[in-house]
C-alpha cells in the first residue's frame, strides 16, 4: 500500500451526514497493490484490492463508496461453495481530479478519466472518459465538460 501527502479517510460516528455513521474500510489482498496519490480525501470509503487499485492525486471520493476490483466470489455455484477459486479481479485506475459522488460502486477493470465527476448512486461497470460526468446503473456519460 502506498499513500501520497495530505490523505483523509473519514470513518465513522458523526464525521459526515451522508455516511450514515457507518465505518469505512481497507482490505489488501497478499501480493495486491493499493496505491493512492496526493490530496485525496475518502468518507467511509469501502475498498477491496485483490489485483490493483490505484488512485490519481486530487481525487475526492464521496460518502459510502465501495471500491472492489474483484467479483469476491466464483461464478461457478459449485466453486462457491467450497472456495473462491476461480474468482475474476481487473485493475481499477482513478486518474487525477475526479470526484465520485456518495454511495458510488466502481467494479473492476474499470478506469475513470481525469476530472471526472461520477455521480451520486452510480455503479460503473466500464470505463468512462476524462472531462465528462457520468452517472446511473449501469454509469454512462451525461455530459462533456469541455
Amino acid at each position: 500500500m502506498k499513500i501520497g501527502d495530505n490523505f483523509y479517510f473519514s470513518s465513522g460516528d458523526a464525521v459526515n451526514p451522508m455516511t450514515s455513521n457507518l465505518q469505512g474500510a481497507v482490505y489488501v489482498e497478499p501480493g495486491a497493490e493499493l496505491t493512492i496519490g496526493n490530496n485525496v480525501g475518502m468518507s467511509s470509503t469501502r475498498i477491496w484490492v485483490h489485483d490493483s487499485v490505484a488512485v490519481g492525486d486530487d481525487v475526492k471520493i464521496g460518502a459510502c463508496v465501495l471500491i472492489t476490483d474483484t467479483d469476491t466470489h466464483p461464478m461457478d455455484y459449485m466453486a462457491r461453495r467450497t472456495s473462491n477459486e476461480g474468482t475474476k479481479s481487473a485493475p481499477i485506475v482513478i486518474e487525477d481530479d475526479v470526484w465520485v459522488g456518495a454511495h458510488s460502486i466502481i467494479l473492476k477493470g474499470v478506469t475513470i478519466g481525469a476530472r471526472s465527476i461520477i455521480g451520486a448512486g452510480s455503479v460503473v461497470t466500464k470505463s468512462i472518459p476524462a472531462d465528462c460526468v457520468a452517472a446511473g446503473n449501469p454509469c454512462r456519460v451525461i455530459k462533456n465538460l469541455k
